[in-house]
Order: structure tokens, then C-alpha cells, then sequence
């Protein structure tokens, strides 16, 4: 059986020409993107990184001089990308049993894929692990070291890229939910697509529709969620029109995936676990109330109320108001006493975030 031991080389080598700017140290929040790649290794228990340092490498060894990783001097790295990885696999620790690589304009991949590809890798069914997004191959792969002086020794051309396809047979793909292991960024517009991307800390309609398919989620469920969604999105413009400020596309993205662990025992708490698992806690936290919340009518209307309320206001794929809805439950349930109570408290519950929002607005809501 494989260890779970890997290692990590980060690509820090290149000109950045077509950026105009040096990628390695280009800001996402308070972190460079080298940091944010060492991040998100370092927190999938990744501790053998070397990053590849090469072009205005003095820079990069200042900035991670009081951290444990190792840096390495590529001096060939006017010769491109793959003179770096060779370099990179000299200086890798001989424990380790499979590396990732990944060049540092490509900074944004998540903990949670990082982690799926290791759990493949660790199947033992193949060397070389893909990461795969919408069919489309992305970075960073999970290499086996059985491969590292096969790599060395290479003199063809095409790159990494190419001799991996000799070993076809030896790989394999893995699916998954993040957009950003095919999002690089060579040029100053993909670099601020990416930071839009990093700031929003939601999934993309594409990651939504990905994480629907991913996790098997019938349609008649998808078809409730969008009208939820539809839902979300009629209050939140609502509110903000009164005054408020709230963020219309994660209350649009928390209705699309509120239902994903439809299947699941407390499917709102694990549906928030999963979100969180994936690398979006404040959605995982707004998804985990939808079934049970408490309201208080001293504090000002919630995001998780808004959803909360929403999803009561659909039945099925079709609006509903309170009243009709409680009374369907109540006598599709008519004979379970424990379902009545539970009943009655979540939409007491609805009407309460009802009331928060007719004050909110100075109005009554159009789907009361």
C-alpha cells in the first residue's frame, strides 16, 4: 500500500514577459502568489516544497527566508520551464514518494484538490495523477517518483507535457470542482480575473454546475434549487434597494447548492460540511441553516435567513407562499406527530424572517 508522503516543487523561474510585472510576488490578499501556493500545500500536509527560483530570485529568497521551505537556484532558467523542474527534482527529498508540480502563475488551486489527487494516488492504480476540470486537464499533476530520473534524463522536446503522455497507461484523471487548475496568468487582465476570482470566495456558475454533476444531485432537486436561487437573488435586490448591501451572487450561489447533500441525513449540516470541505466556508455556514435557524427579531435580517426563508417559499420548482406551503406539510404529515411539531417551529421560523423583511423594506414582500 502507498504512503500518504508527497512533495511539492513550485516553478518561481521564469521572465514573467508577458505580465509586465514578476508573478511569483503579485499580491492575492495579504499573500504573494508563491505564498499562496506554499499555503495550500503546507495546509494539505505538504512539507517538502522546493520552489525553483531563477529571474529576480534574490527577491523571492528574501521573501521566504524565515520560512522552512527550500529554495533553489535554477542558473539555467533563460532555457524555460524545464530545465527548472530537473532542478527542482535534484534538491527533492529521497523520502518522498510523489511529487506535485505547478508553475507559480498558476496560484489559486484549492486545498480540497489537492487532497483528491493524493487519495487517488494513494489507490495505487497509477503514477501519474491529473487533475480534471469541465474534461480539461489542469495543474498541478501528482507525479510517483519512479519517474524522477526519467524526467532528468529527458532530452526530447515538447517539455513535461509530452514525455508524461508516453506514460499514458501509468495515469489516470481525477474530477474535480475547481476552475482555478486551468486558470494561469501570463498577462496583466487574467491576473485581475484571478484576483476577482480569489476575492469572491464563492464558486463560479461553472464550479456550481460541476459540483451538482460531482455529487450526483437529482434534478428535480437542481430544478428546486434554481428556483430558490431565483428566489435569494428577489429578496437580496429587495433589501439592497432599501438601503442594505448584501452580496447578490452568494446568496444566488447558496441557493444553486443549498440541496447538494439532498440525499444525506441532516442534509443542511452536510452540505455545509461539504462547502467547507471544498474551500468556501462562509457558503458552508449560510447552507448548514437552511433546515433549522434561530431567529431573533432584535438583530438585523441574515444571509442565512434570506436562504432560509427562500427555500420555504418553493415547492418544488414552483413559488409558494407560507401559508399554502405550511399547510401542504402539514397534512403530508398529517399522521406523524414528531414531523408536525418540527413543522409548525421551522415555518414559526419563516414567518419571524417574514416580518424581519416586510420591516426591512417598509413593505410587503411580492411572494407573502
Amino acid at each position: 500500500m502507498k504512503r500518504n508522503n508527497f512533495g511539492a516543487i513550485i516553478i518561481s523561474a521564469g521572465y514573467s514577459s508577458r505580465m509586465g510585472d514578476f508573478k511569483p510576488l503579485l499580491k492575492f490578499g495579504k499573500y504573494t502568489a508563491v505564498e499562496l501556493l506554499i499555503n495550500t500545500f503546507t495546509s494539505s500536509g505538504i512539507n517538502n516544497i522546493v520552489v525553483v527560483v531563477g529571474h529576480r530570485g534574490n527577491e523571492i529568497l528574501e521573501l521566504l527566508k524565515n520560512s522552512k521551505i527550500k529554495c533553489v537556484e535554477n542558473r539555467d532558467y533563460p532555457k524555460g520551464m524545464y530545465s527548472s523542474i530537473v532542478t527542482a527534482l535534484g534538491d527533492l527529498d529521497d523520502t518522498v514518494d510523489g511529487f506535485f508540480m505547478i508553475p507559480v502563475d498558476i496560484p489559486l488551486v484549492k486545498t480540497n484538490t489537492i487532497n483528491s489527487l493524493e487519495n487517488e494516488y494513494l489507490k495505487g492504480n497509477a503514477g501519474i495523477i491529473y487533475p480534471v476540470f469541465n474534461e480539461k486537464k489542469g495543474h498541478p499533476p501528482l507525479i510517483d517518483c519512479k519517474y524522477k530520473n526519467i524526467i532528468k534524463k529527458w532530452s526530447g522536446g515538447g517539455g513535461l507535457k509530452k514525455l508524461l503522455a508516453k506514460f499514458e497507461k501509468d495515469s489516470t484523471m481525477v474530477a474535480v470542482c475547481d476552475n482555478s487548475i486551468l486558470m494561469d496568468m501570463d498577462t496583466k487582465d487574467e491576473y485581475c480575473k484571478l484576483v476577482d476570482y480569489f476575492n469572491s470566495q464563492i464558486p463560479n456558475i461553472e464550479e456550481c454546475l460541476c459540483i451538482l454533476k460531482l455529487y450526483n444531485v437529482p434534478l428535480d432537486v437542481i430544478e428546486h434549487s434554481v428556483k430558490v436561487s431565483q428566489v435569494a437573488m428577489d429578496i437580496c435586490e429587495s433589501l439592497n434597494d432599501a438601503g442594505y448591501n448584501f452580496d447578490k451572487n452568494i446568496l444566488k450561489t447558496a441557493g444553486l447548492l443549498h440541496d447538494v447533500s439532498r440525499n444525506c441525513k441532516n442534509h443542511a449540516e452536510a452540505g455545509g460540511k461539504l462547502l467547507k470541505k471544498l474551500g468556501y466556508p462562509k457558503l458552508g455556514n449560510i447552507i448548514s441553516h437552511h433546515m433549522n435557524i434561530k431567529v431573533s427579531s432584535q438583530e438585523n435580517i441574515k444571509e442565512s435567513e434570506i436562504l432560509y426563508l427562500s427555500d420555504k417559499l418553493v415547492k418544488k420548482d414552483k413559488i409558494i407562499n407560507l401559508k399554502a406551503r405550511r399547510e401542504y406539510c402539514l397534512n403530508k404529515y398529517r399522521d406523524n406527530q414528531e414531523a408536525l411539531y418540527k413543522i409548525n417551529l421551522r415555518f414559526d421560523a419563516a414567518e419571524d424572517i417574514m416580518e424581519k423583511l416586510k420591516c426591512a423594506i417598509g413593505r410587503v414582500f411580492k411572494y407573502e
